[in-house]
């Protein structure tokens, strides 16, 4: 008997039955298969299930598989092998070399575009960098032939592409965010103008290329972050430059010295510059690779500009007025603008070091009597010291008398009154004298710190000042008395006489707060005249002479330590 069909629910409970053993047997088909794992993970089109971290990493940090990469190197080897069908056609003659190179030129230009087309529309960046390496891959040798070959373009010309080449490079990889593509560009163009330089025997175009691609590489550390990217290019211009003077020490340069001198000036145009505006108009700390290449610019840029100045005649006086009018600049900046501003921190110090360098630099390079000049700035120093409690002011009052003293021959006519085989007391003069009493009134004016830590190391650049002075002051007293008529051992007690009056009248200045200073230098004076004895005194001086040097200096060991003794109390 026909019962008829079942009811709905019946059919329904057999078809949810169905589909319930169907699920457990795709189940068990996805625990067997290798990517089982995956599967049972989140559901991929779930737009809840994924995370913008899971969705960036997807984009940015896709798995290669063997057959992807193997794809990817296909592809590269394809373009660069029309690359090599332009230049068979160009060597055929098919068209003239200039307009092979330039649509070979233009070829890499395509990839470079396409590298940057190719990482906007999210695709994978390992095929992007491998486009943009491709364009730099085409276009370095090509320049190369292009110069050694085919003879088409000459050294400044050779500069400019090379300079445009990575600099175009360079843009595609900041605006992808592909670093790898910017570590291509640099070590690509880096020894292409270290290979064309030594093609074409010219140093300058490629030296000024290094130095552009320096500044351009800091601002991109600036901007983005890759700090690391900068070192190699300013180790080459710096390197570039100092290839520049050696031309010049050789004789064996084809460039002008004012081309020459242009180049110097651009490398430290440019770095201090860009470290000008990121630490004065952005506020920010000098780092260590602005003071390293800041340092390294100063000493060839600067410096080398000062030596193929004097070792050419020319420029000299465009320079000394440039680096006095930057070094004036450098004070200002840092005691108007960032000792305010900022605080006496390390740009503080980073400005006043550059200027202090710049102004002594290009003092010696064509200011008239320039150590006079110093020992004024020393003086104004001092005294600006004693007005603004900075210790910077100090060390470098101290640093332009030292400097002053150097070069004055103050120490070397010291040197020679105290230790040489005459009394060489002609060397002395007032020009000497000037320098002399300069450091005096350096001294005579102490400055008034208000911080703990600079009142106690502000005494360390004055101790260099007294020891100057008393070293001078000694040999002086020296050679007031000494003439060459006298006898060896008449001069040696001399000598040994003026020791001990400098040791005793340093004992007594030191009895003062002001000239603390001189009373740390009273032992080591004391111990100069102790060696003195022995190494001159003894051997060459007559019993009687012997008797006044062995009294005077004894007389200054029982006075002296009384005199500190006092002082103290």
């Amino acid at each position: 008997m026909n019962d008829g069909p079942p009811p709905p629910d019946e059919r329904l409970g057999e078809l949810e039955r169905a589909v319930r053993a169907l699920e457990r047997r795709v189940a068990a088909i996805e625990a067997s298969s290798p990517r089982g794992a995956e599967v049972a993970g989140p559901d991929p089109l779930d737009p809840t299930s994924l995370s913008a971290d899971a969705v960036r990493d997807h984009r940015i940090a896709p798995a290669y598989d063997a057959a992807a990469l193997l794809t990817l190197v296909g592809r590269t080897l394809v373009v660069l092998g029309g690359a090599y069908l332009l230049r068979a056609l160009t060597e055929a003659g098919v068209w003239p070399a200039a307009v092979g190179i330039l649509l070979a030129f233009l070829y890499a230009a395509v990839w470079l575009g396409a590298a940057a087309r190719q990482h906007a529309g999210e695709r994978p960046p390992l095929s992007a960098t491998l486009h943009g390496a491709t364009g730099v891959m085409i276009a370095l040798p090509l320049l190369w032939e292009a110069v050694t070959r085919f003879h088409l373009v000459g050294a400044v010309a050779a500069s400019a592409v090379l300079t445009a080449i990575a600099a175009a490079a360079l843009a595609v990889a900041v605006r992808t965010h592909l670093q790898g593509l910017a570590w291509v560009a640099v070590a690509g163009a880096l020894p292409t103008s270290l290979a064309l330089t030594a093609a074409t025997g010219e140093v300058l175009p490629f030296a000024c290329a290094n130095i552009v691609l320096g500044v351009i590489t800091l601002w991109i550390g600036y901007t983005i972050d890759w700090v690391w990217l900068r070192w190699p290019v300013a180790l080459f211009a710096d390197i570039a430059v100092v290839a520049l003077a050696a031309g010049v020490a050789a004789r064996n340069t084809t460039s002008s010295p004012a081309q020459i001198v242009a180049a110097q000036s651009l490398l430290l145009g440019g770095y201090l510059a860009s470290v000008a505006i990121r630490t004065l108009v952005r506020g920010r700390e000098v780092n260590v690779f602005e003071v390293l290449q800041s340092t390294a610019a100063l000493a060839v840029g600067f410096g080398g500009a000062v030596y193929v100045a004097r070792a050419t005649g020319t420029g000299g006086a465009l320079l000394v007025a440039i680096g006095v009018a930057c070094g004036i600049g450098c004070y200002g900046v840092a005691f108007a603008f960032v000792a305010r501003r900022q605080g006496v921190r390390r740009n503080f110090y980073f400005y006043t070091s550059i200027a202090l360098v710049l102004v002594l630099v290009a003092s010696a390079l064509g200011v008239r009597n320039a150590p006079l000049w110093w020992a004024g700035l020393a003086v104004c120093a001092a005294w600006l010291s004693t007005r603004g409690h900075r210790l910077t002011l100090t060390v470098h009052a101290a640093t332009y008398f030292i400097a002053a003293a150097a070069a004055s021959g103050l120490v070397a006519a010291a040197g020679r009154a105290l230790v040489g085989h005459t009394g060489a007391q002609s060397a002395w003069s007032f020009h000497l004298l000037g320098v002399f009493v300069a450091g005096c009134i350096c001294w005579m004016m102490p400055p008034e710190h208000t911080d703990a830590v600079a009142a106690r190391y502000g005494r360390l650049p004055r101790t260099a000042i007294a020891i100057v002075l008393a070293f001078a002051a000694a040999a002086w007293l020296a050679a007031l008395v000494v003439t060459d008529a006298m006898d060896p051992g008449t001069v040696a007690t001399v000598r040994t006489m003026a020791l001990a009056v400098t040791a005793l009248a340093l004992a007594w200045l030191g009895r003062k707060t002001r000239f603390r200073e001189a009373a740390w230098l009273v032992y080591p004076t004391l111990a100069a005249g102790a060696v003195k004895l022995l190494a001159e005194d003894i051997p060459q001086s007559t019993a009687a002479t012997l008797f006044v040097a062995l009294a005077m200096y004894g007389g200054a060991l029982i006075a002296a330590p009384r005199l500190m003794r006092t002082a103290s109390r």
